[in-house]
């Protein structure tokens, strides 16, 4: 049968329940005793907000603060411009370059022209003094020619350009893909702050209300003390029950030292995921029967209809959770790789122009300026076998990102399972948890009449009083639950609580 989720609950004050209790307690010694003070409201530090205007207010602050947010966002950043520097391999390089030299020393070619010339001059010389001529051929020197100019200049502009590059595309698709896993992890961390800070704050909400239930608590074990001190003053009892009413408040200033720490503790929580001081303030709400059914209804008309069964929502959560959208980009970037593999098969074409100067000195003259052009064809024979091997690595990449997404899937369902299962478990103990406290608080009721009246010993009203206190501690801590596991439910299905819709400002 399909599971839903009713609409409307009775509503419970446990905190006056307990506070009336204790009043009901100190009006019925009136008889026998001294009058008793009446409980002590706790005094309030700030305005009281409804749960959504408190969750709104820490929410904003932890999706725009967050430190890992933060870095997530650095992170997209990160993979746009390495996806930009892909594409701008498309497009020709231009270079300037420039080179001026100064040498000295080096090797040397030795042209012994002069022992090859100047015989042949001598003799033709002779013949032209016997012609009665003069000597007309000069006399040349053995020449040194060095390997190294002295002082050489280039400057000139580099062009390249790709005509046929069959890895530009699948790095490019791989750089994409990057882009798509870092957004679809961002998106599915911004789901988990969006959680955690909601269920964090609940938390805190129902630690305070413990700090409000044995505030409450201690001022009934103080009228019970009150009442027990006057009967043994009159002779009706023995110090035995005087003794045990102490240990009793005893025992609960502990407890609310106890839960006085746990709530520090999960306001710091709450702080450390907005990126604020750990002590301060949160905005002060209650969980009441009237913010559950708020909650309630407010799931059920983000659920439109569907109801709670697993498998419905299960489809719907392997559709849009992005943690599975990050896996999908990854196998995609994994086919990028094993295209970038298969292109090393391929030839390259590119063209190389370059102009410029060069010479001993600046100068734009015919023999100082050049031109050159060239069309580079690359193909690679032989890598030992190398290319293939990282084909192959490719393939395998891939293959372990698809079981690695059919696993995380597998996880999806389970935990869309489970927090149905969890969430039915919470709506039911709502009923359960109120009843407890209504029976608990009756029976504290009738435990204190009797003690008035001699008619039990002191280990049953205490007994009565520790029933009520954990009730409605109970109480408490099933309705933060509840509200803790819809964030949970939302967040298992991919669509957690849109802030700006559920809670305008």
């Amino acid at each position: 049968m399909p599971r839903h989720i009713t609409t409307s609950r009775p509503r419970h004050w446990p905190v006056a329940l307990l506070a009336a209790a204790a009043t009901f307690a100190g009006a019925a010694e009136a008889s026998t005793t001294a009058p008793v003070a009446a409980p002590r409201a706790p005094a309030a530090a700030q305005a009281t907000v409804t749960v959504e205007e408190g969750l709104r207010e820490v929410l904003d602050d932890a999706l725009s603060a967050n430190l890992e947010l933060r870095a997530g966002a650095a992170a997209i950043e990160q993979r746009l411009a390495a996806l930009d520097q892909a594409r701008a391999r498309y497009l020709p390089v231009l270079d300037v370059a420039a080179r001026y030299s100064w040498a000295d020393g080096g090797r040397t070619i030795d042209f012994p022209v002069g022992d090859l010339l100047n015989p042949v001059y001598a003799t033709l010389d002779e013949l032209l003094i016997a012609s009665g001529q003069p000597a007309r051929f000069p006399r040349i020197e053995n020449q040194s020619i060095t390997f190294l100019r002295g002082n050489e200049q280039e400057t000139k502009l580099v062009l390249e350009q790709p005509l046929y590059e069959p890895r530009l595309g699948p790095a490019v698709a791989a750089s994409r893909a990057e882009v798509d896993r870092t957004t679809a992890n961002v998106t599915a961390l911004r789901s988990r702050v969006i959680r955690d800070t909601q269920q964090a704050y609940y938390l805190w909400i129902a630690a305070q209300q413990a700090v409000l239930v044995l505030d409450a608590t201690l001022e009934l074990a103080r009228s019970n003390l009150a009442a027990n001190e006057s009967l043994y003053r009159n002779g009706k009892v023995t110090r035995d029950l005087v003794l045990r009413a102490e240990a009793d408040l005893l025992e609960v200033e502990q407890q609310r030292i106890a839960a006085a720490s746990r709530v520090r503790i999960a306001q710091g929580y709450v702080n450390l995921l907005r990126n604020a001081p750990l002590a301060a303030p949160l905005p002060k709400a209650e969980i009441d029967g009237a913010a559950v059914d708020r909650f309630r209804e407010g799931m059920v008309r983000r659920l439109a209809g569907r109801t709670l069964e697993p498998a419905p929502l299960q489809q719907l959560a392997t559709n849009r959770r992005a943690e599975l959208q990050g896996l999908d980009a990854a196998i995609a970037g994994g086919e990028a790789r094993q295209d970038l593999a298969r292109a090393a098969f391929k030839p390259r074409l590119l063209l190389g122009a370059e102009a410029g100067i060069q010479g001993d000195d600046y100068g734009f003259s015919e023999d100082e300026r050049y031109a050159l052009a060239s069309v580079i064809l690359r193909w690679n024979t032989f890598r030992g076998g190398a290319d293939r091997a990282a084909l192959a690595e490719a393939r395998a990449f891939t293959e372990e990102l698809r079981a690695t997404r059919d696993l995380a899937a597998q996880r999806v369902r389970l935990e869309v399972q489970q927090a149905v299962e969890d969430l039915e478990v919470a709506d039911a103990s709502l009923d359960t948890a109120l009843k407890r406290t209504e029976a608990a608080d009756g029976a504290l009721r009738i435990a204190a009449r009797k003690r008035d009246l001699g008619q039990i010993n002191q280990t049953e009203f205490i007994d009565a009083r520790r029933t009520m206190t954990d009730a409605n501690l109970n109480l408490n801590r099933v309705r933060a639950e509840f509200l803790a596991r819809i964030a949970e439910l939302e967040y298992a299905v991919g669509e957690p609580r849109a802030v700006d819709k559920e809670f305008p400002r």
